[in-house]
C-alpha cells in the first residue's frame, strides 16, 4: 500500500513538473513573439524565427499555438491585458474625481507606449497590416480601439462633458501621437500629448 501511495505522489509530481514546463515553454514563445511582432511587424516575422529565438522545438510551438494566426491573437490579447491593467491601476488612484481620471488616462496612455522601440500602438500597427475587415486580427484591433473610446466617453461624461466632442478630440489626439512615434520618436509631436490633452480637457469642462 505504501508503495502505491509513493508511486501516486511521484506520478503527481512529474505531472506538475510537466505542466510547469509546458506553461514555461508557451510563455517563452509568447514573450519572443510579442517582442518580434512589435519591433519588426507581424507579417515580417516567420515561425522559424520565433522558434530560433525562443529555443523551443517547432512541434512545441505548434502544440501551444496551432497556427501563426493563433499566436498573433495571443500577442494582441497580451497587449490588451497589460494595457487595461495599466489603465485600471492609474485610474484607481483618482477614484471619485472623473476629471483627474481623464488626465490620468493620458498619463497611462503615455506609460503603455514603448519608448525603447518607438513603434507606437500595437493595435494600430495590426490594423495597418491586416486591412481585411473580417480577419480576426483586424476585428480584435478594432474592438480594442472601440473599447478605448468607450472608456474615454464614460469618463468624459462623468466629468461633465456635454457631448462626444471631447471624447473624439482626445481619441484623435491619442491616435495621432501614437502614429507619430515611429517617425519622430518621443521627442517629436508625441511629447505634446499631455499638454494638448490637458488644454482640451480644461476647455471642455470649464
Amino acid at each position: 500500500m505504501g508503495q502505491v501511495i509513493s508511486y501516486l505522489h511521484v506520478n503527481k509530481f512529474y505531472r506538475q513538473v510537466s505542466s510547469i514546463a509546458a506553461s514555461s515553454a508557451r510563455q517563452r514563445v509568447l514573450e519572443v513573439a510579442c517582442d518580434l511582432f512589435y519591433r519588426q511587424g507581424i507579417r515580417s516575422v516567420g515561425i522559424d524565427t520565433i522558434v530560433e529565438k525562443s529555443g523551443v522545438a517547432k512541434t512545441t510551438l505548434y502544440r501551444h499555438f496551432p497556427t501563426k494566426e493563433s499566436l498573433i491573437i495571443a500577442y494582441l490579447e497580451e497587449h490588451d491585458q497589460i494595457n487595461w491593467e495599466t489603465f485600471d491601476k492609474v485610474l484607481a488612484n483618482h477614484n471619485g474625481s472623473p476629471k483627474e481620471q481623464l488626465l490620468a488616462f493620458i498619463d497611462a496612455t503615455i506609460e503603455i507606449l514603448e519608448p525603447e522601440h518607438h513603434r507606437g500602438c500595437a493595435f494600430l500597427n495590426a490594423l495597418a497590416e491586416f486591412s481585411e475587415e473580417n480577419h480576426p486580427v483586424h476585428l480584435i484591433a478594432i474592438e480594442y480601439n472601440r473599447a478605448l473610446r468607450k472608456r474615454l466617453a464614460r469618463l468624459s461624461k462623468q466629468a461633465g462633458a456635454e457631448d462626444d466632442r471631447l471624447t473624439d478630440q482626445l481619441m484623435l489626439l491619442i491616435n495621432g501621437a501614437m502614429a507619430s512615434i515611429p517617425v519622430y520618436g518621443f521627442t517629436g509631436p508625441t511629447s505634446e500629448l499631455k499638454t494638448i490633452a490637458t488644454q482640451l480637457i480644461e476647455s471642455h469642462l470649464d
